[in-house]
């Protein structure tokens, strides 16, 4: 495979073309006419694009296929990037760290990887960590792959480096003493858990113990282990339509042994707009990451004081 990162840390325009599904002759045209996008060069004139760039022409060309005109289009996509920008912590070089990571992680370069998210925990708290890095990384790559512009060697590669780290912060972060249980688990034949992964990472850093029960989880075995352990909240998460399918029998089975118990049920296949479960009493979890970390803590904080009340009598 060409080699399509640069060792200073830029994109080259080969792996734009993959991670946006602009031709390589658009992305010429559009920068030339429009300023999107708007790449470095290195002294012999080679392009050198970051994730800003990639995220400016990936929105440039949603708007396009809405039937916006291409040069109203720039505008809007640059206006929203410059908001973007300007919001960000002033000590948080996220642009460069975030176009390091993915350079590495579609090279297979894990020390590179490791590099930029070390460096990331050393300057952001982990939920920080997770949107400003993790979350869009695994957006570029998940629709890279699932267009046909990323092979599977590479998606797999950063699933399993990202799996690792999120493993590891997660036997870091000790639950307090008599906290409230969060059970999570994927649907049915969901295999995507990362997402739920770091919920769970979340979750333990706030305090709550958790049961991880990872991916493709049947719906009995969900109900079972819900009856055994009574969590204060279970978390379920679907990213397909097929999934959601799946989830439904296993929302009426642990509805039958927890009729009282807040479900929450996220991921991509809730998204906009949000589908329904179509059962009583479960809940869409909110995006970010961080709403739905602080509708968990909503939830857990009646349990946690219940808990502390039953252990003073």
């Amino acid at each position: 495979m060409e080699d399509e990162g640069l060792p200073s840390g830029g994109l080259k325009i080969a792996l734009v073309e993959r991670l946006t599904g602009v031709g390589v002759h658009t992305l010429r045209a559009w920068e030339r006419r429009y300023g999107v996008p708007r790449p470095a060069r290195t002294v012999g004139g080679q392009r050198l694009y970051t994730v800003d760039d990639v995220d400016l022409v990936k929105r440039m060309h949603g708007l396009a296929e809405a039937g916006v005109a291409l040069s109203r289009a720039a505008e809007t996509a640059i206006a929203e990037l410059a908001a973007r920008q300007a919001s960000r912590p002033a000590d948080a070089d996220t642009t460069w760290t975030r176009t390091r990571f993915l350079q590495a992680l579609t090279r297979f370069d894990e020390r590179a990887a490791h590099d930029a998210w070390s460096e990331t925990l050393e300057r952001r708290d982990v939920l920080a960590a997770f949107e400003e890095l993790l979350v869009p990384t695994l957006v570029d790559i998940g629709d890279a792959w699932h267009a046909g512009r990323l092979n599977e060697a590479q998606e797999h590669f950063a699933s399993a480096f990202i799996r690792a780290r999120l493993d590891s912060l997660a036997r870091v972060a000790r639950p307090l003493s008599g906290a409230p249980v969060v059970l999570l688990a994927c649907a049915e034949g969901e295999q995507h858990e990362l997402g739920l992964l770091m919920l769970n990472v979340l979750a333990r850093f706030q305090g709550l113990a958790t049961v991880y029960l990872g991916p493709n989880l049947p719906g009995s075995a969900l109900a079972t282990t819900a009856r055994e352990i009574r969590p204060a909240i279970v978390c379920l998460s679907a990213t397909t339509a097929d999934s959601v399918e799946a989830l439904r029998p296993g929302l009426l089975g642990l509805r039958a042994v927890l009729p009282e118990t807040p479900i929450l049920v996220g991921g991509r296949a809730f998204g906009d707009p949000v589908r329904a479960p179509g059962v009583d009493g479960v809940e869409v979890a909110p995006a970010p990451l961080g709403a739905a970390l602080e509708r968990i803590a909503h939830i857990c904080r009646p349990a946690e004081r219940a808990r502390t009340t039953e252990g003073s009598k």
